[in-house]
């Protein structure tokens, strides 16, 4: 792999490349493949199991299994039922027309005008690691409908020959990539199986309860008993944001809350959510949300008036 591009929250822009609802006799063995993109097998009825390099993971219905680049695997179906399933072929961004390859070619074996691109070139091309997320192989999903009905959305915008559907079929796998998050986190934003957890949702706790005090990561981690160093790091890899992230994102809820009241000044606004600066406290809500507090009200005060 030539390198790779390291892509957040901010800078998401799936590609979906591939997708196809497939339904694989009983008893079937796919071959030991070798994927050059990032794959999700959604599975809807069925059960086998899924060998990626030297790990073996189960297949039955809701199980949502994730293959990243360059992995080999391959599929084993039970004997008793056929196995249903979705999957679909991307890269969290676009690389470039130059780092591109039709699956068709590459995974469906179909002879095309340009040929099929050299293994040792598609083993070297560029990768896109999504840091902000740590999706694992494999998972069951508790909102099996959800799951589906995105799966299912995925397949009908590929099929879309329209000029804008690439926007759509972005949206889609967006949504997808959202549900995802949504399972591997609480409603606080922590990883779920975080061996912090327990410390982190309480210092989450102690952050909502005092976000208009003056709060810093020396304190929050004195109430752990761990070093600054060490509670940051835990904090980090628990919520994918720092503790200064997390707490402006508090008080920038609370303001835009506030604001829509239209009932107090930004003065007071400031001052209720622990910036007692008001230039500061501008200066970080425009960063946060792009306007202006004062910009933010007026445009809350003209559609009122509509």
């Amino acid at each position: 792999m030539a390198g790779a591009y390291r892509v957040d929250y901010k800078t998401i822009s799936p590609y979906v490349r591939f997708v196809h609802e497939v339904v694989i006799p009983p008893g079937e063995h796919t071959p030991e493949r070798y994927i050059y993109d990032h794959e999700f097998i959604y599975v809807v009825k069925g059960k086998g199991r899924l060998r990626i390099e030297n790990k073996e993971h189960p297949m039955g219905p809701g199980d949502l299994l994730y293959i990243r680049p360059n992995r080999t695997n391959e599929m084993f179906v039970h004997d008793d039922e056929p196995m249903h399933c979705f999957a679909v072929h991307f890269d969290y961004v676009f690389l470039g027309e130059a780092a591109d390859f039709s699956p068709y070619a590459v995974y469906l074996g179909r002879r095309l005008d340009e040929g099929t691109p050299d293994t040792h070139w598609l083993q070297a091309r560029p990768d896109a690691e999504f840091t902000d997320m740590d999706i694992p192989e494999h998972m069951t999903p508790s909102r099996v409908h959800q799951f589906f009905e995105a799966f299912k959305e995925l397949c009908l915008r590929f099929q879309d020959s329209r000029s804008d559907a690439q926007i759509w079929l972005k949206s889609s796998m967006l949504q997808l990539i959202g549900l995802i998050q949504q399972e591997l986190t609480t409603e606080e934003g922590i990883w779920i199986g975080h061996s912090h957890a327990d410390l982190m949702l309480d210092a989450i706790q102690f952050m909502k309860e005092n976000y208009t005090q003056k709060l810093d990561l020396p304190m929050l981690a004195m109430r752990a008993n761990l070093s600054p160093k060490y509670f940051g790091t835990l904090f980090k890899q628990a919520t994918g944001q720092s503790c200064s992230q997390y707490l402006l994102q508090l008080r920038m809820e609370e303001a835009k809350r506030l604001l829509r009241q239209q009932s107090l000044t930004i003065e007071v606004i400031a001052e209720k959510v622990g910036i007692g600066d008001l230039f500061y406290f501008s200066k970080l809500f425009k960063k946060s949300e792009g306007l202006s507090p004062k910009r933010y009200a007026d445009s809350l005060r003209w559609l009122s008036l509509k």
